[in-house]
């Protein structure tokens, strides 16, 4: 009998294309490819950019973007404030974009978010071509599809989180790879290292979660002898160190009286920042979830109206008053490698009244985003339960099916096999990813965006091996003598015509378990799951049965035709026959497609409704147990307060100071130069009571902004806060009009509580939300005295 060779090919040779001629359609794709991924890419584009004028500020990494537009030193060195006196604690790098956007466009709510919209729709456009060539074009748009469709991802493309540009960075840097690997060239091996390096200036060590993926996928799959692509590798990552650590060193040679202090360490130190603070610091119990979590109910607490003005905000934005004169100058001494020992613990218990407790810890080069109150976020088996698995976790089952028969198709392959390369490449990313976030205490949903390229990549090429592998087994028998007509042989067969069934029966019961917590939500969506996998299953059953019985009609040949042997007049008739069984099989496909994405797609489309869009303090799309907002506009009192000083400053560099949770609504929004103390870290003490009394006396400070709870402790942010109590004159409220007693919860009604915008985890802080707030008025006699 006639057979039909499926040939498994999934790379396309490109043709020849000019130098500016970007959109082109590769050779041996078909003309649908491009209009395809135009349309991924401008529904991603919409879902990203829906909210783009109302999708919350960040305040704390907000303020710090406010800054760095206006001083091209806090730029560079990523400083909290326009005086540089402070830097984050972290690394800033993500903020870059978003600095340059309100330099180019102004500060807004809208600038802000508009390059995660940018970033987001790259991802989905590179991911679609590293796919495409492993793939072939079908895979490349399911897993630009895919990625959209991922919930994490709809919602962190629209907001200013800093796992955006990681993930931009990191999928870039696989394609590079990708080519690397089919090539053996030293150079896409060298941009994938710098983009790896780039990823670490925006997260940190999170950034090299990728990084063993694309050392085992390259030296594995390249075409070059052992000893070039070991010297290559070699060279990839003193590239990758190089990118890596160039902040770090920049800070590290900079004098320290000439740039800010180094917030998250005790030493002044961006090493210790970045491999201490915001690394190994954070591993096991020394990851305060239950810290982040009270810290996030206060905040809920914080913004139930809780009157008074402290750090609380209103609902729009606000005008800039803008800082006299400019930048102000930095303390002097301020970045002086001080550090106060044993004070870790004084800060984290005396509140500010506008912010977290500070020793409540986030995951190292983390968004700064706050825990979801009661969001289970410790376990192994945290990927797979509510509420992280909604958001990331629908195609899991899919994706491990699609390495496994990944690597079992193509185990006879060749060692520079290049499918089997993206299995190694994709698969440890995946794999890698899944340890370390089972490993650690995930604060919030959007560190789950570390396993959505490889998650989407999978699972596209899953769809792609399983339609394949059902092809070839379905279309023709084996004749009489072949090794595939005995036992194993038919097991094997079997096996792979029916995997396709098999894996969308487990997706849909895995969708219909996910998605049975919310059935109250779309009481629809279990049932559209029920129906289109049994539509799927029964016609992939009848595909199947419909290709096997093409093969024994009226002129094949085989023992159940009548008429005897294969005739030419028979072949018309069985190539309609099989044509007809393909068609059927393709409607289950769709119908499987349709049951695997439905319940995703339900929670990314759900962004388009603010209500489910998640914040910008940790993505999250679909129903979620609470969102906390930070509101665009400076609350009555804080506007008075703002107006007073501003009024009275005269040639001070500075409006006043205050803890720097309290600082940041008036820097973010108000334009304002604040001179911040300590720092988001416990430990940090970017201002000594000494410094602080040579600012006072020399005028260049004025005005001093005292929370309750800011002369708790033993740290140098108490010290001064006492010493202005005691040494200062209290302004009466009624001076600027404020009420006898301000508080921190934000004016009655608003929707964030104190300090709810400081987006690294900051809300009310835990003891000190609704915590008065003085204004008070200091001298140089006051210094001298």
């Amino acid at each position: 009998m006639s057979a039909t060779t499926f040939v498994d090919r999934p790379l396309f040779t490109e043709r020849p294309r000019g130098r500016w001629q970007f959109w082109h359609t590769p050779a041996g794709c078909p003309r649908w490819d491009r209009p395809a991924l135009l349309g991924i890419a401008a529904l991603a584009a919409v879902l990203y950019a829906w909210n783009i004028t109302s999708s919350d500020y960040a305040g704390y990494y907000a303020a710090a973007v406010r800054s760095m537009s206006e001083s091209w030193k806090a730029f560079l060195f990523t400083s909290f404030d326009p005086a540089s006196t402070v830097t984050l604690d972290k690394i800033g790098g993500f903020l870059w974009p978003q600095a340059l956007s309100a330099r180019l466009f102004g500060y807004s709510n809208w600038a802000l978010t508009l390059p995660q919209c940018v970033e987001g729709v790259v991802c989905v456009l590179v991911i679609h071509r590293t796919v495409r060539r492993w793939r072939g074009p079908a895979a490349g748009l399911l897993a630009a599809g895919v990625l959209t469709l991922t919930p994490v991802a709809a919602s962190m493309f629209g907001h200013a989180l800093l796992e955006a540009p990681l993930t931009m960075c990191l999928v870039l840097a696989a394609d590079r790879c990708a080519k690397a690997m089919s090539t053996g060239r030293l150079r896409p091996l060298l941009l994938a290292a710098v983009w790896v390096g780039l990823a670490f200036q925006a997260a940190m060590m999170q950034a090299w979660i990728i990084v063993p993926a694309l050392a085992v996928a390259y030296v594995v799959v390249s075409p070059a002898a052992l000893r070039k692509r070991l010297g290559q590798l070699l060279t990839a990552g003193a590239v990758l160190f190089a990118v890596s650590f160039s902040w770090v060193l920049l800070m590290t040679v900079v004098p320290q009286d000439s740039r800010p202090y180094v917030d998250g360490s005790r030493d002044n130190s961006a090493l210790s920042m970045v491999f201490g603070y915001n690394g190994f610091d954070r591993l096991g119990s020394g990851w305060n979830i239950d810290a982040a979590n009270s810290t996030t109910a206060g905040a809920a607490k914080g913004a139930s109206g809780a009157g008074g003005a402290g750090a609380g905000h209103g609902a729009e934005n606000g005008a800039d008053t803008g800082a006299k004169g400019g930048p102000a100058e930095r303390p002097p001494g301020a970045g002086s490698g001080r550090h106060a020992p044993g004070k870790a613990g004084s800060d984290a218990k005396s509140a500010s009244g506008t912010g977290p407790a500070q020793g409540a810890r986030r995951a190292p080069g983390g968004g700064g985003s706050q825990v979801a109150v009661g969001a289970p976020v410790s376990g192994w088996s945290k990927l797979f339960r509510a509420p992280l698995a909604q958001q990331i976790g629908w195609l899991f089952p899919l994706a491990l099916s699609a390495l496994v028969l990944g690597f079992f198709t193509r185990r006879r392959q060749p060692r520079t096999d290049p499918v089997r390369g993206g299995y190694l490449l994709w698969g440890g990313w995946l794999l890698t990813a899944v340890g370390v976030m089972s490993a650690i205490n995930v604060p919030h949903a959007t560190y789950m965006s570390a396993l959505a390229p490889g998650l989407a990549a999978l699972s596209a090429a899953g769809v792609v091996t399983l339609w394949s592998a059902r092809r070839r087994e379905t279309a023709r028998r084996p004749a009489d003598g072949n090794p595939a007509t005995g036992p194993r042989g038919l097991r094997a067969r079997a096996l792979r015509a029916w995997a396709l069934p098999a894996v969308v029966a487990v997706q849909a019961a895995w969708a219909v378990h996910l998605v049975s917590g919310h059935s109250g939500w779309v009481p629809w969506l279990i049932p559209v799951i029920i129906v289109t996998a049994l539509a799927a299953l029964g016609l992939l059953a009848h595909g199947a049965l419909r290709a096997r019985r093409a093969d024994d009609g009226p002129g094949s040949g085989s023992v159940t035709d009548t008429e005897g042997a294969p005739d030419a007049a028979g072949a018309p008739a069985r190539a309609r026959r099989h044509t007809r069984a393909r068609r059927i099989a393709a409607a289950g496909l769709v119908a499987g497609c349709v049951t695997m994405t439905a319940a995703p797609a339900t929670w990314s489309l759900s962004v388009l409704n603010p209500r489910y869009t998640g914040s910008a303090h940790s993505a999250s799309a679909g129903p979620q147990d609470s969102t906390l907002g930070t509101p665009a506009r400076l609350s009555d009192t804080q506007r008075k307060i703002l107006d007073y000083v501003e009024r009275r400053r005269g040639a001070a560099d500075y409006a006043f100071s205050a803890a720097l949770l309290t600082a940041e609504p008036y820097i973010r929004l108000g334009g304002s130069a604040v001179l911040p103390l300590g720092g988001f870290a416990a430990g940090t003490e970017p201002v000594t009571l000494s410094e602080y009394q040579r600012l006072v006396a020399s005028g260049k400070l004025r005005f001093a902004l005292v929370g309750e709870g800011d002369d708790a402790g033993a740290s140098e942010k108490a010290r001064i806060s006492r010493w202005v109590r005691s040494a200062c004159e209290k302004v009466d409220p009624s001076a600027y009009g404020g009420e006898t007693r301000t508080g921190s919860g934000g004016a009655a009604g608003s929707r964030g509580g104190a300090g709810a915008g400081a987006g690294a985890g900051a809300g009310a802080g835990a003891a000190g939300a609704g915590a008065g707030q003085s204004l008070y008025r200091c001298s140089a006699a006051d210094a001298r005295g």
